[in-house]
């Protein structure tokens, strides 16, 4: 953004939401809080992007958690607003069912029809849930001739550089990528052939540091 007023840059922040809250206790009067709904809009975006206070969690956090929750906003009202349709849970869990394991902590699971990309970051999120699972990547059909790739990480796998072999991006726990005029037997090629690259050049920093 050019020429913006304020620049608020802070790689340790949990989120925006959590620098947003920080300014929000400097600017305009003591006694000025934000609305009940606007406190809830900046909680829900603290959980989100924490994971329900699990990651890039810090002190700061809980006391722009807090300072939220002194504004109004109430935890049980902001977890309903993360709760999905029947029909998403459904897409949700027919992913899911399609996941295989490719070792060394990452599960992959692909479908060939069109998916809400918000039941298929939530499935990626829910495979995270296994036991001794470092990263999962989903893929999806998205238009008619495309694919798209949701990834998510709570390890040492590091889902940005995964998914730029790809032609995406992200950040170390939270990556996507768009696969333009792919089949969904040609994207589980290239994500298989992405996983499998990552981890052989993870395996060999790995020498090259302890040999």
């Amino acid at each position: 953004i050019e020429h913006a007023d304020l620049v608020c840059h802070e790689p340790y922040s949990s989120s925006a939401s959590e620098l947003v809250t920080e300014l929000l206790q400097y600017v305009g009067d003591r006694d000025d809080k934000p609305s009940r709904g606007e406190a809830e809009g900046l909680l829900s975006g603290i959980m989100l992007d924490t994971r329900d206070f699990t990651l890039h969690t810090g002190v700061r956090t809980f006391e722009a958690a807090a300072y939220l929750r002194r504004a109004g906003a109430e935890s049980s009202d902001v977890k309903r607003l993360f709760q999905s349709s029947f029909d998403q849970y459904m897409e949700r869990q027919k992913i899911i069912s399609s996941a295989r394991n490719c070792g060394h902590g990452v599960i992959f699971a692909i479908t060939g029809e069109p998916v809400d990309r918000i039941a298929a970051a939530q499935a990626a999120d829910e495979l995270l849930s296994i036991i001794g699972t470092s990263a999962s990547v989903v893929a999806f059909r998205s238009g008619e001739n495309d694919m798209a790739v949701s990834a998510r990480a709570a390890g040492q796998v590091n889902v940005q550089l995964l998914m730029e072999r790809l032609g995406g991006g992200g950040n170390h726990s939270a990556a996507g990528a768009q696969l333009k005029n792919t089949t969904p037997e040609e994207a589980d090629r290239l994500i298989t052939e992405a996983i499998r690259g990552y981890l052989e050049d993870q395996r060999a920093e790995k020498q090259n540091e302890h040999p």
